[in-house]
């Protein structure tokens, strides 16, 4: 044997082992001995990149040092010397799988120890990039470290959140679905557990854990800056993730997977909803192509509609059979709905694969905060009357109880469909025995139904647009007579359905979430309206009038689909802010903080105070005015995209946008003349008295409007008892002076308010009520795999 040979694989390798461990070991009570002893030599590696003799025996005592420090040196990693944390970011990075993977361990190891020092790790920049490259350097094992690594820093909140909103989360999204074993395990269409898992389905498990945590952690103002492809492949395989999952959790031995992925299943319907919210909807139609398809080609059409029959009487708009396959509307919901088939693969169509849509608060513009409040219920199966209903009303030729014909329901309410193929099965022998099908949502299920709401909710300036699907076999009727709380428009894609509507006799507009009052049983048969409508028919209904719907409309209305009735209904729903009360509060406001910011009559603390509290009864003097005027209860649309094209100063859209000033300044002098101070004030008061905010929970909407000046002044309208409480404090003692003082304070607003500051600040809440709708809507959509390629 060579002498040199020897030397290197003797004496002078064992030598330079206990030189190693003697490092490692001083270094285990100080970071003063680390940086003395160990520092020099990871650095050595860390700076090393071209593998080389040098560089392979540099790493390979780099790597030995860091295996001791893990197993010899527990009191080193609480807390990691500074120098080690400056060093990390390069030795994650490090061309060496063992340099790198051992460096992910050590990071791990140091967070498992604190906790505090975790987050403080996982908030690095420097060391959130160097798990970046790691996940990227294309070793398995380095992979592995990885993720392990972001799981232990991922352990506080803190942690989590740090990691997801870092480069971290955009590798480990590449790393995800470029994994074979991944897609494998996927498209798998057994569902037998293997008695042994490979190493490879392991660190599958573990790449699925962690994108999911970090994807459910990232909030959702981050996701903007994620590549659009790389977020849509990444989606698509995470939902086809979550359907396997679901797929296992049904089947007889799929408990041994389940709890391999930790993961559970609303917490990948968490990630699939984050990761969806902020990604641009593939299907888009722009209100001008909607409005066409509605309301006809001519841009006066709508104008037309809005001035004669909007909230005022139903109208009924018919089609040309031979035209509607050249509407791009119609055809999108011609096949969308499988039209033409047999009634069980329609029903088929709009019932597979749905799960529940939970309710939003209507004032909510916070999508994490209902994240947060629905929890562990996001992506369940659906509930009964939530989602979908199965009824049927009495026959309606049996003219005696017409007017008290109930709703018969298939199923019992609170009913959660598991089954998806059991529920399609009792759902078409339900309708065979007369049941209709309605399903509830369509906007958050569909994605060409949600192209077609969000450009008539743009179209309307409204924040969001409803659609339900309602499927009835012949000689029946579904829903009971009934009015709704939001106006409609039906649009009859099967069949024929018959359709009796009587004038709403109540001079108030019913509003969206307040109780309904009972039907007047006197309403006589012969005074209704009836329509018939046929294949691409649309008949708009305003809200607060009593309809009901057939599908018995006579032998010689009868067509190839045996009387069976398929027909859409968008619901143009017109919540609190977006009525003209609304906008009479919205226009208070944007007054009341113009005059803070100028004017010497505001420069004393007193009067600024008096200002604040005057605009507060001033707030409920007009909300007690909509109760009995009913031109308070219509929808404001100053805010509605009209067609933009050059002929956009036609003499209609003159009209509509005249109509529309002419009804703010009646809605003023209504306020100057109608306004009572001592009626608002005595409903204060009671409240105050009896401690009871509950008449005053209409206001919580007013909170998203901005307040400037003195924090001390700005009224909290979620807390409103406490600014209530002030004010009956500042004019209950004498109630004369207050009243000149408001009614001095109600004439300058109705004389010096501007009509346009108040369209200006009305869009603002509008496009933030859009915002969170369409963020919904788009989470929703992807739990129904609107997004899978």
């Amino acid at each position: 044997m060579h002498p040199n040979a020897m030397n290197r694989n003797g004496k002078r390798r064992k030598r330079k082992g206990r030189v190693d461990e003697a490092a490692a070991d001083d270094a285990s009570p100080s970071s003063a001995s680390f940086d003395h002893h160990v520092f020099p030599i990871l650095l050595a590696a860390a700076q090393t990149t071209r593998q080389n003799s040098n560089s392979c025996s540099s790493a390979a005592l780099a790597a030995r040092l860091l295996r001791r420090v893990l197993s010899r040196s527990p009191r080193m990693l609480s807390p990691l010397p500074d120098s080690l944390v400056a060093l990390l970011p390069r030795l994650l990075s490090s061309s060496c799988p063992s340099v790198a993977a051992l460096s992910c361990e050590v990071l791990g190891a140091a967070a498992l120890r604190s906790m505090e020092a975790g987050e403080v790790l996982a908030s690095d920049s420097g060391i959130a990039s160097g798990l970046a490259r790691a996940l990227g350097s294309g070793s398995q094992r380095v992979t592995e470290a990885a993720c392990n690594s972001i799981m232990d820093l991922s352990a506080s909140s803190v942690g989590r959140e740090r990691l997801a909103g870092s480069p971290v989360l955009p590798s480990m999204l590449h790393v995800f679905f470029q994994v074979e074993s991944i897609c494998e395990f996927v498209d798998s269409r057994t569902t037998k557990h293997p008695e042994k898992d490979t190493q490879a389905n392991k660190i599958s498990y573990l790449i699925i854990d962690t994108v999911v945590l970090l994807v459910s952690s990232r909030k959702v103002d981050k996701m903007q800056s994620m590549q659009q492809e790389l977020v849509r492949s990444a989606l698509s395989l995470l939902y086809k993730v979550w359907k396997k999952v679901k797929l296992l959790r049904s089947s007889a031995d799929g408990n041994n997977r389940k709890n391999q992925l930790q993961s559970r299943e609303y917490e990948i319907s968490k990630a699939i909803f984050n990761l969806s919210i902020e990604l641009a909807s593939p299907a888009c139609l722009e209100p001008d192509v909607v409005r066409k398809s509605i309301f006809g080609q001519a841009e006066s059409n709508f104008e037309n509609f809005v001035l004669a029959y909007w909230e005022k009487s139903p109208n009924l708009y018919r089609r040309k059979q031979n035209t509607q396959n050249d509407d791009p509307v119609f055809a999108a919901l011609n096949s969308a709905f499988n039209l033409g088939t047999t009634p069980d693969a329609i029903i088929e169509s709009f019932i597979k694969g749905l799960v529940s849509c939970p309710a939003i608060a209507s004032d909510e513009l916070d999508i994490n905060s209902f994240l947060h409040e629905v929890h562990d219920s996001l992506g369940d199966a659906i509930k009964y009357r939530q989602d979908i209903r199965v009824l049927r009303t009495e026959d309606p030729s049996d003219q005696t109880s017409r007017v008290y014909a109930r709703e018969e329901h298939f199923f019992d309410d609170g009913t959660v469909f598991l089954d998806e193929e059991a529920f399609a099965k009792k759902c078409k022998h339900a309708f065979k025995k007369g049941y209709s099908v309605a399903l509830r949502g369509l906007e958050f299920r569909s994605k060409k139904v949600a192209a077609i709401a969000s450009a008539l909710a743009d179209l309307f300036g409204q924040p969001s647009v409803g659609a339900n699907i309602y499927f009835s076999p012949p000689r029946s009727q579904g829903l009971a007579r009934h009015y709704d709380d939001h106006c409609v428009l039906v649009w009859q894609l099967l069949g024929c359905k018959k359709w009796m509507i009587w004038p709403n006799p109540k001079p108030l507009l019913p509003r969206l979430y307040e109780p309904f009052d009972p039907l007047d049983c006197t309403l006589d048969d012969n005074s209704g309206r009836v329509e018939v409508l046929h294949e691409g028919d649309m008949m708009y209904i305003p809200r607060g009038y009593v309809h009901e719907a057939h599908t018995d409309v006579g032998e010689s209305q009868m067509n190839a689909y045996a009387g069976y009735s398929l027909h859409l209904t968008l619901a143009i729903e017109v919540e609190p802010p977006f009525e003209w009360e609304g906008f009479a509060h919205i226009a208070l406001h944007c007054w009341v903080e113009k005059q803070k910011l100028g004017g010497s009559r505001f420069d004393r603390s007193r009067a600024k105070e008096e200002t604040s509290l005057f605009a507060l009864v001033l707030h409920v003097a007009i909300r007690l005015l909509s109760n009995n005027d009913p031109i308070f209860r219509k929808a404001c649309i100053v805010a509605a995209k009209l067609p933009s094209s050059s002929s956009c100063t036609t003499a209609h859209l003159k009209a509509l946008r005249s109509s529309q000033r002419s009804t703010f300044d009646e809605i003023l002098r209504s306020l100057e003349k109608n306004c009572s101070f001592k009626e608002a004030l005595k409903s204060i008061e009671l409240a105050v008295q009896e401690n009871n905010d509950e008449p005053f929970l209409w206001m919580s909407w007013l909170r998203h409007l901005p307040q400037g000046g003195d924090a001390d002044l700005r009224i909290d309208f979620c807390n409103i008892l406490e600014a209530l409480e002030e004010l009956v404090e500042a004019f209950s003692s004498n109630p004369e002076q207050a009243l000149v003082g408001f009614t001095g304070f109600t004439s300058r607003f109705c004389r010096y308010v501007v009509y346009q500051d108040a369209c200006e600040s009305f869009g603002t809440l509008l496009q933030m009520y859009r915002t969170t709708r369409n963020q919904y809507m788009r989470g929703m959509l992807a739990l129904h795999g609107a997004h899978v390629s």
